[in-house]
């Protein structure tokens, strides 16, 4: 059976920040609400995980993004 992804826009737009590895570290620091929020909900949900790193604590996508991503290509290309 597959499971349905759903995700908001914030979500969607913090997944791509982590990533694409775009600034990660410096809003991971002090994100706003929102992104916060989102960040929260990505994790409970797998597709997101921490990863410690040193004194620094930063994230990194799991497989389960990947799938999500390639899921939706696939319905952009048509595929």
């Amino acid at each position: 059976m597959t499971e349905v992804a759903i995700i908001d826009n914030e979500e969607l737009a913090v997944l791509c920040d982590i990533v694409s590895g775009w600034g990660v570290r410096k809003w991971a620091e002090s994100p706003g609400a929102a992104k916060k929020q989102a960040l929260d909900r990505l994790i409970a949900h797998g597709y997101v995980e921490t990863a410690h790193e040193g004194a620094t604590t930063s994230y990194r996508h799991t497989t389960k993004a990947e799938i999500l991503f390639a899921q939706l290509c696939v319905g952009i290309s048509g595929g």
